[in-house]
């Protein structure tokens, strides 16, 4: 069992052949990932963002403790929240998902910092993206993750569901994720595995995953533990990633050249329709503007500033600016602490 290295400071184990999904995915998929992982590699953005992150809600039920969005609320920083907690209006969404299903738009996350499950509507969500033949992918702490939230989420047309569970030990996971029960999460985890195997939804992506400890002496111990858990309730990929110190300045540590594949291929936008192209940039220090009235993502992704930032990234200069000059994400690429669990 091999690691695939998805960015630099996160990587995840591929599905072995008995849970693998991507057999029962179209040709037209595989073009997707082709092209995503194009534009990376080249710094070729096209017209069109390949993949939107839209956060129906920034709201959540829990307090984790490595998450941006408790750190702030402990700072009584509300630069993440400029118009405090709310939920996208669903006429955003409708315009969102119309105009990129006409520009060549592929896929929808549906979170940000928010708990999507918390969304009124959030199967309305979803089935509106599939219908519009996109890929519809969600975060989950899976706190809300009932029998009927499985089925209707499966039935609206899911095609990825990602499972945040921080640790494979009860104590911990409890310490970590503040207001979760352990053992209801992972009976509602394997509730939806068992729905999603009976309904023969192969072709639903599924992955658990956590935030690794900031010391690396206890990461093999707790990966090995993580995968037999998650392996034993048959989901496919399972995944790591390195922790960002908040409150950390990472740009005295930061590499002189660094270049994000991100800005090539996806933008954020959050529940107040105020966008973004950043997942690290939780201050929302890079204001692309706000899909309002006329005014559409196009606009945004072909702007003369988002133009800047990617010429500046491919030119070595990203550290011009500040957002990026002090990301955890350059910092973290150069850290060689997540080698492959064989």
């Amino acid at each position: 069992m091999s690691a695939d290295y998805r960015s630099p400071t996160y990587y995840e184990l591929a599905a072995p052949p008995e849970l693998d999904w991507r057999p029962y995915r179209p040709e037209s998929y595989l073009d997707y990932r082709a092209e995503w992982a194009r534009r990376g590699e080249t710094g070729r953005a096209g017209d069109f963002p390949l993949h939107i992150d839209i956060d129906p809600t920034n709201r959540c039920n829990l307090r984790c403790a490595m998450c941006p969005r408790t750190y702030y609320l402990e700072q009584n920083n509300e630069k993440w929240a400029p118009h405090g907690l709310g939920d996208m209006d669903f006429s955003l969404f409708i315009r969102l998902i119309e105009e990129g299903q006409n520009k060549g738009l592929r896929s929808v996350k549906l979170n940000f910092l928010g708990e999507p499950l918390l969304y009124p509507k959030i199967t309305d969500l979803v089935r509106l993206a599939n219908d519009a033949g996109l890929w519809v992918m969600l975060n989950t702490n899976a706190v809300l993750l009932t029998e009927r939230m499985s089925r209707d989420l499966l039935q609206a047309g899911l095609t990825d569901i990602f499972f945040s569970f921080d640790s494979p030990y009860k104590n911990e996971y409890e310490k970590i994720r503040t207001g979760a029960d352990y053992d209801k999460v992972l009976a509602n985890i394997a509730r939806f595995m068992e729905i999603k195997e009976k309904g023969g939804y192969k072709a639903v992506q599924t992955r658990a995953s956590l935030v690794l400890p900031a010391d690396p002496a206890r990461h093999e111990t707790i990966k090995e533990d993580f995968i037999r858990l998650f392996r034993n309730l048959k989901v496919a990929e399972i995944g790591f990633g390195l922790p960002t110190v908040m409150g950390r300045d990472y740009e005295p540590e930061n590499p002189d050249r660094f270049l994000c594949p991100d800005l090539f291929r996806r933008l954020f936008v959050y529940w107040d329709g105020v966008v973004g192209p950043c997942c690290g940039d939780w201050e929302r220090n890079i204001d692309l503007g706000r899909v309002e009235g006329e005014i559409k993502v196009a606009e945004m992704w072909q702007s003369q500033k988002y133009r800047a930032l990617r010429e500046f990234h491919k030119n070595g200069q990203y550290k011009r600016i500040p957002a990026c000059a002090h990301c955890s994400v350059p910092f973290l690429s150069t850290v060689e602490v997540l080698p492959a669990v064989t």
